[in-house]
């Protein structure tokens, strides 16, 4: 079995560094006012949503998300065309007189 390995991210340890900072600085209700005006903006749109509006459009990007077979890649227009082989004979055996 593989084991897993933790991996971190710069994007996380730059923004927990961020809010650390903030916190001992005292800038935290400051900093949470443009994040508590999204939070609100963003329920307001979402309330505004009829409900099964609202689950259709979770459940198709859920789908489009988790799909067991993604859509095949675009081939290049300017890609040269794979080369044909022909196909090989299947082995016979030896001839006894």
């Amino acid at each position: 079995m593989k084991s897993s390995q933790l991996r971190i991210r710069p994007a996380v340890v730059l923004l927990t560094v961020l809010a650390a900072w903030l916190l001992l600085t005292g800038l935290a209700p400051a900093a949470a006012a443009p994040v508590s005006l999204i939070v609100r903006g963003g329920a307001t749109i979402l309330g505004a949503i009829p409900g099964p509006a609202l689950l259709v459009l979770v459940l198709a990007l859920g789908w489009t998300l988790n799909r067991k077979y993604p859509p095949a890649a675009v081939p290049a227009t300017n890609a040269p065309a794979p080369k044909r082989t022909k196909p090989k004979r299947p082995a016979q055996a030896p001839r006894t007189a």
